[in-house]
């Protein structure tokens, strides 16, 4: 079945209409309010000139009675005539007042009034005094009968059309009310549908500003919201790999300053040895054989060799390029990473591998060698007095992964700092020791390589870092 999708504008456009609707149906209430009033103060007016009818003809009827004037009779009979009509067109509406009048009555009344002053008139002079008083009595007290009758419907529909306004009136401010608060309460309802999701998007642009890369969790199923929340999570991740770029370049530094120093005391034992050498055969150039001379040779060849390998791999270490993945050599890897290790292991700590020959990975060889330095420079740090790294692999050829284990017999991990080693910024070292990022930043670099690192440790029992990383079969 067809849905719309929720959204902001679809949600301020059903406000809007239902606003408009609520407007359109109170106005058309209204509207037949004030169009029933209309219609009662137009029969008012009938009943007004109904009773004003019996006023003239009551009025007509005295002065006939005082001055026996025919033009006074036939302006009584006119009017008479006159609210005859008036009830007979209105029989159906004079039944429908808020006061119940017997409109049979008031014809029966009308009727015999008009007979009355009919017969008065044709026997006015043939009448004797007390038959003409009697007469004329019954036709004073009919007469009284229409105008009390007619006067009371005036009074009664009178009051009651000021009724009708005055609830016509309340009836208008009750709607101008209810508009007011249902717009109150829509523009509430729109204005959480749409404030509270921007607030957490502003509160989410907050802790970024604060270094706090989390991905955006709104709680909105409108599609501008929606679109928006996608838009911002996709450039906090963008910004959290160019953050992770940063870090791991400027750990990178750091391992590299550190391993400049240290290969360049290394280079001192194959300069020297290339400088006895030289020396050696510019003192006996012309004394010493041939094959003395050219195991000197050797040795210098060997020596320049050994300094270019050093180079070659400080140089390679420190060369920034894109993430590119290849298979690798895990023993060459491993040997290369010592070596780049070398000038940094204090000679209180001897450092051992069991890798074979035939295991291969997939990785990026600069990053991966990387989170290896990170991993056990962190255990070489970790033996304060004698102690042995040892690094060991083994491969599973049914799921296709080589694991990869780090092993020390430093002095271990606190549980309680277990779950937390590999956060930015955690450290258990002093500040001028270490930046906290060394591990955070292997876990990165190793879950980039589709792998995962966990750790073992107990206090003074050393610790064991276990990478696993896909196989690349030989």
């Amino acid at each position: 079945m067809f849905r719309l999708q929720p959204s902001i504008q679809n949600k301020v456009r059903a406000g809007y209409y239902i606003c408009l609707a609520l407007i359109v149906v109170v106005s058309i209430l209204n509207y037949l309010d004030l169009k029933r009033i209309d219609k009662k103060i137009a029969f008012s007016l009938i009943i007004s000139d109904l009773f004003d009818t019996t006023l003239e003809m009551r009025r007509f009827e005295k002065n006939y009675f005082l001055y026996r004037d025919k033009e006074d009779y036939a302006e009584n009979l006119r009017f008479t005539e006159k609210a005859e009509d008036i009830i007979r067109q209105n029989k159906e509406a004079i039944k429908g007042l808020s006061i119940k009048a017997d409109v049979y009555a008031m014809e029966t009344d009308i009727r015999e009034y008009k007979l009355l002053m009919q017969k008065y008139f044709k026997l006015d002079k043939t009448l004797n005094p007390i038959e003409a008083y009697d007469l004329e009595g019954r036709v004073r007290v009919k007469g009284k009968k229409l105008v009390t009758a007619t006067e009371a419907i005036s009074v009664a529909e009178r009051k009651y059309i000021q009724s009708l306004i005055v609830s016509s009136r309340r009836v208008l401010i009750a709607s101008v009310l209810f508009l007011i608060v249902v717009g109150l309460i829509t523009g509430q309802y729109l204005s959480r549908m749409v404030v509270r999701p921007l607030k957490q998007v502003e509160n989410s642009m907050q802790r970024i500003a604060e270094g706090k890369f989390d991905t955006l969790s709104i709680e909105s199923p409108d599609r501008e919201i929606v679109s928006l929340s996608n838009a911002f999570s996709k450039m906090i991740k963008e910004l959290e790999l160019r953050q992770m770029k940063v870090i791991i370049q400027s750990e990178k530094l750091i391992s590299l300053g550190t391993m400049v120093s240290g290969i360049t005391h290394q280079l001192n034992n194959p300069l020297s040895n290339i400088s006895t050498s030289c020396q050696i055969l510019h003192e006996e150039i012309e004394e010493a054989d041939i094959k003395y001379k050219k195991e000197l040779l050797e040795q210098i060849e060997g020596q320049v060799e050994r300094a270019k390998t050093m180079v070659h791999s400080l140089l390679e270490f420190a060369r920034k390029k894109e993430f590119k993945a290849k298979p690798l050599p895990l023993k060459d890897l491993i040997a290369d990473t010592v070596r780049l290790l070398q000038g940094d292991i204090p000679t209180n700590v001897e450092i051992g591998t069991d890798i074979p020959e035939d295991v291969w990975i997939i990785a990026d060889k600069q990053r991966i060698q990387q989170a290896l330095l990170n991993i056990i420079k962190n255990s070489i740090d970790a033996i304060p007095d004698e102690g042995q790294v040892f690094i060991s692999a083994t491969e599973n050829n049914e799921t296709k992964i080589v694991e990869i284990k780090i092993q020390d017999t430093g002095t271990g991990i606190e549980p309680e700092h277990i779950a937390t080693i590999f956060e930015p910024f955690f450290t258990t070292k002093g500040e001028e020791q270490g930046s906290g990022l060394g591990l955070f930043v292997a876990r990165e670099i190793i879950e980039e390589h589709s792998g995962v690192i966990e750790v073992s440790s107990a206090p003074n029992r050393g610790t064991t870092f276990s990478i696993k990383l896909p196989l690349k079969e030989t």
